[in-house]
């Protein structure tokens, strides 16, 4: 084995140019899949390893000559019929992604697979990456659970958005929901409140691994408050069954992600916040003002292209042997449905 393999050397040895083994090493686009290929075994069978710290400098100086463009990343939606709309949380994701992939020489491109046209089969989106030299994917946020165990994935950098993405198991960018539920607690309890309710659709908890649930429970079995009011996690959450929770253990600030519940409550001649508080798990999708928790969604798709693009840069591709999760904190939005600060 060659004592100092340089890219020069490893250009000789396949009878290309050094630009084209530079970019095939960087898992650029503009070199054939078979091409990459080639290179990366030759690379491999001479034990060239590239310096980090020189390449993330070239990056740099690359950068400030000229905005280079180095591909398309895919971000990965589902859905189960034909309609082929973000929710206002995925727009949000998708805008922080596109952004961060500007800065970093990429362009992100949104893929829909579903059952019925336009959107696409798991074969059909595969045979497109790989027609368009895609090197990269994030799979959005899922509703329901998905197995993508037949998409190809040996030729591409991926990371997923969520837990509901059953095969294969990949690195993962998400909210920490766990942990911002106890903080909301600790906010609450210094806020005042004493009976503090939680009141969730089955669902919504299940597609977060019940984080939002076990972060309420846990909140009040280690920090000495009292549990006074029993949270309700019902498949459907409606104003019936609101209602007779409410008039049970009345509550006196609420937790949930149904702004529906500000009108149920002043149904029953209650002002909010006077005499109930609200606080949205989720204010990226709020209809009208209101204090809760902001998910971070533009600086999940961020990450998520970060993540990836260190990926490529690595020559990171297929499925990781040890999948990595990076948990961002929410952060709270104060607002008219909470009583003010002592």
């Amino acid at each position: 084995m060659p004592a100092n393999v340089t890219i020069r050397s490893l250009a000789q040895q396949l009878g290309v140019s050094v630009a084209t083994v530079s970019e095939a090493l960087r898992n650029s686009p503009r070199v054939r899949p078979e091409t990459r290929e080639r290179v990366h075994r030759m690379a491999e069978k001479l034990g060239y390893q590239s310096n980090p710290l020189l390449g993330a400098a070239l990056s740099a100086v690359r950068r400030s000559r000229h905005h280079g463009f180095s591909g398309v990343l895919g971000l990965v939606d589902v859905t189960i019929d034909e309609h082929t709309e973000l929710m206002l949380f995925h727009r949000e994701v998708v805008r922080g992604a596109a952004a961060r992939a500007q800065e970093l020489g990429f362009r992100t491109e949104v893929f829909w697979v579903g059952p019925k046209p336009p959107a696409l089969s798991v074969t059909r989106l595969n045979g497109v990456l790989r027609a368009r030299c895609i090197p990269g994917v994030i799979f959005l946020p899922f509703d329901r659970r998905q197995d993508f165990s037949a998409f190809d994935l040996s030729q591409i950098a991926a990371v997923g958005m969520d837990h509901r993405l059953l095969q294969p198991s990949l690195h993962t960018i998400q909210p920490d929901h766990y942990l911002s539920m106890r903080r909301a607690l600790d906010l609450l309890t210094a806020r005042g409140y004493q009976r503090i309710g939680l009141a969730l659709e089955a669902r919504k908890d299940e597609r977060v691994d019940h984080k939002w649930s076990s972060g309420f429970i846990s909140f009040f079995r280690v920090s000495g408050h009292t549990l006074a009011v029993p949270p309700l996690v019902t498949p459907k959450l409606n104003q019936k069954t609101f209602t007779t929770w409410f008039k049970k253990h009345r509550p006196d600030v609420i937790i949930g992600h149904e702004q529906a519940m500000i009108d149920w409550v002043e149904a029953l001649k209650l002002r909010v916040p006077d005499d109930v508080g609200f606080f949205r798990i989720n204010v990226t999708e709020r209809s009208r003002p209101c204090a809760g928790l902001d998910l971070l969604p533009h600086r999940l798709g961020a990450t998520a292209v970060e993540t990836v693009v260190g990926m490529l840069h690595r020559r990171e591709q297929g499925v990781p042997r040890f999948p990595l999760s990076i948990s961002l904190d929410a952060e709270f939005v104060d607002g008219p449905t909470l009583r003010a600060a002592p």
